[in-house]
């Protein structure tokens, strides 16, 4: 008897109560509407089924195999997802796109030499994305090592180093919009932004490297790679984190307030909830910001060094010597086309028919800035659900600002699991704004646009190039690193200039938005489990000030900032300080120091 899986029965029986829907006389349009609602809900069980009654009813249709072939690898039927995919490509024989979706499938199912085969095949056929392709085949080349990991090397053949790297998302793709997306806004999903980072770093040294994605189960890395030092930089906060057996382990995470969790605040007595105990865990801490690594050093018995996330790429060559022009902006605004804003409209007594009303009304961005004599667009990109962003201040801020200054435009990117399945005004209001025991004024302004959609890097570039401005009142950062990408593009900052910030954000480079502390509020302690310490406070008329000084620098004064603030990026977060840091730990490994 076969015990392979039926994905008709599997599929059939997680969408109970959907199939009784169906009267069985739907056309192919109307099942793939269900199957794109199904998508945009990330129910992949629902989408096959709904794709599956498509490609029956439509043999011949190519689309219609390959999005079954996409949704049956979602939901991890891989062995199905490879028929459907193969049935596709027998439609269109040789076609570079379903080559490259049977590589990615062969990724998964972890037959690396099948998926390099399919992704130099993809490129050899003229996929119109070659940076894709040749950016999987470089994290392929990364990840499947067989001589690391099937055999030691034979003596006299060993390597001086190999670096190992994980964290608790896989290495993002930002030259493509699906797979970027995987993962955005969820948690800890912006430790894989700064381990890209660190990949960009070790390559531009040359130094080898591989990407582990469970190194809790090797053994003793020692029997399985052939360097003579193996180091391993882990991204996790200190909850989840993980070590490699027989490396050299270096925990990388980012710290925001003054100390670590008190005893009194641990939440449970799981070992793993203890944060100064999961620490010591690691031969050696690095934090990204000077702040973070004072606090982490009072509580932690290991060295503690501050070593930021390179930033390598996307920087410009040059500064500005001014604010975007109309053009500049205009033509920024073209290549962001496929992204849709939504006006700010929180009502919350009426909240439902405010958010339909304002999703009616979405625009591209150069339909906004169309009407705008000089448009002077000021941005801010933050994770939603982070309360760390203090969105509040920065909204009425902006709009006091706003009333006499009609030119201004708020662009705010925001980053969320929830797209297509909750309002960004609605995940605006809930997790930015609302707070118990208070209030919530009417916020509704067509000065001020949100979208959640994925951009690209190009498109995140382009973003920031539309922009004079990037603007941050955060209660508390790590190391923010949009801030830092928004730098790199020659944007000046509006911003507060204390925690991580205070390492690179300065009257020099920036317009300072003035900040004091208080004590964590009682949202922000149920959040971070901390009681006691501060935080840092923006009033909303300081940052209307803040904003007017930006508003009037004079060409001279911004030329100046823009140059400044990228110099900061060069000379804080480039090779050097990364490459000086790295050889100081080989160093001192090589002459038998683990301490």
């Amino acid at each position: 008897m076969s015990r392979s899986p039926n994905v008709g029965r599997v599929l059939k029986k997680s969408i109970t109560g959907i199939t009784a829907q169906l009267n069985g006389r739907e056309t192919p349009a109307q099942l793939r509407r269900y199957a794109d609602q199904a998508r945009a809900q990330q129910d992949w069980a629902r989408d096959a089924f709904f794709r599956r009654k498509v490609c029956e009813m439509e043999p011949e249709r190519l689309g219609a195999w390959v999005q079954y072939g996409h949704a049956l690898k979602e939901a991890g039927f891989h062995a199905r997802a490879a028929e459907a995919y193969n049935r596709a490509l027998a439609l269109k024989p040789g076609d570079p796109e379903i080559t490259l979706q049977l590589g990615h499938l062969a990724k998964v199912r972890g037959d690396f030499a099948e998926a390099q085969r399919c992704f130099e095949a993809a490129r050899a056929g003229g996929h119109p994305d070659p940076d894709h392709v040749d950016f999987e085949l470089k994290l392929l080349r990364k990840i499947d090592n067989s001589r690391v990991f099937r055999e030691r090397g034979a003596e006299g053949e060993q390597a001086p180093l190999r670096v190992f790297l994980s964290a608790p998302a896989k290495p993002v793709n930002e030259t493509d919009r699906s797979a970027a997306s995987e993962g955005l806004g969820r948690s800890d999903y912006s430790y894989a932004f700064a381990m890209r980072g660190f990949m960009a770093a070790l390559d531009e040294m040359e130094v080898d490297y591989t990407v582990v994605q469970r190194p809790e189960a090797v053994a003793d890395i020692r029997e399985r790679s052939d360097a003579a030092i193996n180091i391993h930089l882990g991204f996790y906060p200190p909850e989840h984190i993980r070590v490699l057996k027989g490396a050299y382990n270096i925990n990388c995470f980012a710290w925001e307030f003054d100390r670590l969790r008190s005893r009194d605040e641990i939440p449970s007595d799981h070992a793993f909830a203890d944060q100064t105990q999961t620490l010591s865990i690691a031969d050696e801490i690095w934090v990204p910001s000077e702040h973070g690594a004072a606090a982490v050093r009072e509580s932690v018995n290991k060295p503690v060094q501050r070593a930021p996330s390179p930033v390598l790429t996307n920087l410009v060559k040059r500064a500005r010597d001014r604010a975007p022009t109309s053009r500049e902006v205009d033509r920024a605004a073209r290549d962001l086309g496929a992204v849709n804003w939504v006006p700010l409209a929180i009502l919350p007594r009426v909240k439902e028919t405010v958010e339909e009303a304002a999703q009616s009304r979405g625009r591209t961005l150069q339909a906004i800035v169309a009407d705008i004599a000089t448009p002077k667009l000021y941005v801010s990109v933050l994770n939603v659900h982070d309360y760390r962003k203090q969105m509040e201040p920065m909204i009425t801020g902006f709009l006091r600002f706003a009333e006499k200054n009609p030119d201004a435009i708020l662009l705010l990117k925001l980053s969320t699991p929830f797209r297509g399945r909750r309002l960004a005004n609605r995940i605006l209001l809930e997790d930015q704004i609302f707070n118990p025991g208070r209030m919530v004024h009417p916020l509704v302004s067509e000065r001020i646009w949100l979208t959640d959609d994925v951009l690209t890097r190009d498109e995140m570039n382009r973003f920031y190039d539309a922009a004079s401005f990037y603007v941050c009142t955060s209660y508390a950062e790590g190391q923010n690193l949009p801030l830092i990408e928004a730098m790199a593009r020659g944007v000046v900052p509006v911003s507060v200039d204390h925690t991580a910030m205070r390492d690179y954000i300065s009257d020099n480079d920036a317009v300072v938005v003035p900040s004091h502390r208080r004590p964590l509020d009682l949202r922000m302690s149920q959040r971070y489990r901390m009681v006691g310490t501060a935080m840092n406070v923006v009033e909303p008329g300081d940052l209307k000030q803040a904003l007017e000084t930006a508003q009037g620098l004079s060409p001279e004064a911004y030329a100046h900032k823009s140059a400044a603030a990228l110099a900061e990026v060069r000379d804080q977060f480039g090779l050097a300080p990364f490459a000086d840091r790295l050889n100081a730990v080989v160093e001192r490994l090589a002459a038998g120091d683990r301490t």
